[in-house]
């Protein structure tokens, strides 16, 4: 049910109006003024005191239970000298307690800054430094904590059956930073994006637009929290009156596991990134699982090509569960846009993101003239809004270059953008088609070529399950473009003639590899993108052994 917006021009900046949007959700969010993740919970909570608000390992807390922990946490913190506008540190694994010290980090008016506990060590100490955090929550594994308060995993456990009196509390406005996510970019060093409390309001009251939530749905955590993904998957229910179910890390690995998990638990909402979908609907498929209460299935972070959800929708169709292909950036706060898949969709190779959430307005700009791209021409995505950040953490030369301000088209105030470095065009019908990153272009032979183009094509071929393409040096000057794939089966074999005829019936012979490799699995990396640099290595270890 992609909703068209009505426009003078193709790049004309736009926003859904309030006529535009699906069925309104259930639980309190709602546009208007910003409101803060606190009085959010603190409404829903009134609501549903003795409604499950989390399930983890085997144990389901109720709304009012997890509110008294989260306070619990709070003083704890405050006595420890904490004060609203300060960052604390978070490492803890996915669960009840990761959860409950959010919570109480938020309602003190502090920010959390989550890290990830499989990271090497240097990078978390590396961004300790960076957030100039006050106190730290978890196991610091040789992170330099000096003098700062720690709240190790086992005092925040005890802190669940704290009961005390309500204290005065000082409580953050919207504009007071609810998290601060670090992410690597390009350049692979770590730089910190804050995140307001408004920002994230914007982004569940533009959702409720769009979905119909309710109290009666559960929703998968199945990412890290420290991958931006989780913020959804957490403030999802917990602004609904739904519940929050953690997936065990240990179950996250297997795909047949996890699928066990979704049927035990009565999972409605699942959030996934294309690569690690993929894995569970082969599963899904393989032993013929019947998934009756799913109703959503939201993609985001990686590209998501409609043969990656071919054999679901065959399997289950398109309308329960309704597959959602959603677009985001850690910058615009998790999710930008929102499209319904439809047969469509599946009849074609296009990656279909449809329209920005209510409240944004977008450009599509020609990275070399910076003037509008024009009908159907691809160009770099700019996005404002009141989902933006604030800007990077002690990177002023970073927010220069991605955040820009232009004149309004009538003239008025300026506009504030984010450039995301996203390849986009639109299409016709109105919608926002993706077709990579910028920094997934390449110049070869004086040929720019999108590499997500190339993978596109590979895996629109019937026997390839994900395609990862790059340029190898074989010697020096002598660049050309290779594939590592996963064959749909771990029986399936393709001949590489196979492959190259297939390309070239699909593109330019200066966009089609030389040299194809099979390899067992596609990586992923934690937040469950894939790693392209891990999928080169099998590559070459695969080209080794076959020889």
């Amino acid at each position: 049910m992609s909703t068209r917006a009505a426009r003078s021009s193709p790049n004309r900046p736009q926003s859904h109006g309030p006529d535009s949007g699906g069925p309104e959700s259930g639980g309190t969010i709602s546009r208007g003024a910003p409101r803060t993740l606190v009085d959010i919970f603190a409404d829903v909570t009134a609501e549903h005191a003795g409604s499950p608000a989390l399930t983890a390992d085997g144990v389901t807390y109720s709304y009012e239970c997890l509110s008294l922990w989260s306070q619990a946490i709070s003083r704890r913190l405050r006595s420890s000298g904490v004060r609203r506008g300060d960052r604390v540190a978070l490492r803890l694994p996915a669960g009840a307690e990761a959860i409950a010290a959010i919570l109480g980090i938020l309602r003190m008016g502090a920010a959390y800054v989550p890290l990830e506990v499989r990271n090497p060590s240097a990078r978390n100490r590396f961004i300790l430094e960076d957030s100039r955090a006050a106190a730290f929550i978890g196991d610091p594994d040789g992170c330099p904590v000096g003098g700062m308060p720690v709240l190790g995993a086992a005092e925040v456990t005890s802190l669940k059956d704290a009961r005390q009196p309500p204290t005065d509390e000082e409580t953050p406005d919207p504009g007071d930073t609810a998290y601060v996510i670090y992410t690597s970019g390009t350049t692979g060093q770590p730089k910190g994006v804050p995140i307001h409390h408004g920002a994230v309001h914007a982004l569940l009251a533009g959702a409720a637009r769009r979905f119909s939530f309710s109290a009666a749905d559960s929703w998968l955590l199945f990412h890290s929290i420290a991958f931006d993904f989780s913020v959804w998957e957490i403030w999802g229910p917990l602004s609904t009156g739904g519940r929050l179910v953690v997936l065990p890390v240990g179950t996250a690995r297997s795909a047949q596991e996890s699928l066990r998990f979704l049927e035990e638990h009565g999972v409605t909402i699942l959030n996934q990134t294309p690569t690690a979908f993929a894995e569970l609907s082969a599963a899904a498929l393989d032993a013929g699982v019947d998934l009756p209460l799913l109703r959503y299935v939201i993609f985001d972070g990686e590209k998501l090509t409609p043969g990656a959800v071919r054999p679901w929708a065959k399997r289950f169709g398109l309308q329960r569960p309704i597959l959602v292909n959603m677009y985001g950036i850690t910058e615009t706060t998790v999710h930008t846009t929102f499209h319904e898949v439809t047969s469509a969709d599946l009849a074609s190779d296009e990656s279909v993101i449809g329209l920005p959430l209510p409240g944004f307005t977008f450009r599509i700009v020609d990275p070399e003239t910076r003037e509008n791209a024009g009908p159907g021409e691809r160009g770099e995505l700019w996005l404002a809004g009141p989902q933006l950040s604030q800007g990077y953490v002690n990177r002023p030369e970073l927010n220069a270059e991605h955040f820009v301000e232009t004149p309004a088209p009538d003239g008025g105030a300026t506009i504030r953008y984010y450039r995301t470095g996203d390849i986009v065009s639109l299409a016709p019908g109105g919608d926002l088609i993706f077709h990579g990153r910028a920094d997934l272009q390449v110049k070869l032979r004086g040929h720019r070529i999108e590499l997500g183009d190339i993978e596109s094509a590979l895996e629109s071929h019937e026997q390839i399950a994900h395609a990862v393409v790059w340029v190898r040096e074989f010697g020096p000057g002598d660049e050309r473009l290779v594939c590592a794939y996963v064959p749909v089966t771990a029986e399936t074999v393709i001949d590489a003639r196979v492959l190259r005829r297939h390309a070239g019936n699909q593109l330019p012979t200066y966009m089609c590899p030389v040299g194809y490799q099979p390899i067992g699995r596609l990586p992923r990396t934690t937040n469950g993108k894939t790693d392209r640099a891990e999928a080169a290595r099998l590559w070459e270890e695969e080209r080794k052994r076959s020889r």
